[in-house]
């Protein structure tokens, strides 16, 4: 009974390990190589997806700062601000940004 359950092990062995050293070195190599491959993509996905939320919340304080300019020049206009006037004004620069680009 033991001679046929070491029959059984050396097969699995010599299916993960080779059949000599050289063998198992490049197999062991390989699988490293995959397994760190794989490691370098999950940190990259991770590095894309935090640098989208670090855009994101650049372009929600940029929103924010721009209303705040706004809302500075309303309270500094004493109730003479033109909000039509300044609604042209913003359309034009958006423009001329748009078509500079």
């Amino acid at each position: 009974m033991e001679g046929s359950s070491k029959k059984m092990m050396k097969r699995p062995i010599e299916e993960v390990y080779g059949c000599d050293a050289a063998e198992g070195f490049n197999k062991g190599k390989k699988e490293t190589v995959v397994h760190y491959r794989a490691l370098l993509r999950l940190s990259n996905n991770e590095y894309r997806l935090s640098e989208n939320d670090w855009n994101l919340a650049s372009s929600k304080a940029n929103s924010i700062a721009v209303q705040i300019e706004l809302l500075d020049d309303i309270i500094k206009a004493d109730g003479k601000f033109d909000l039509t006037a300044e609604l042209e004004k913003l359309k034009e620069e958006h423009s001329k940004r748009r078509n500079a680009c």
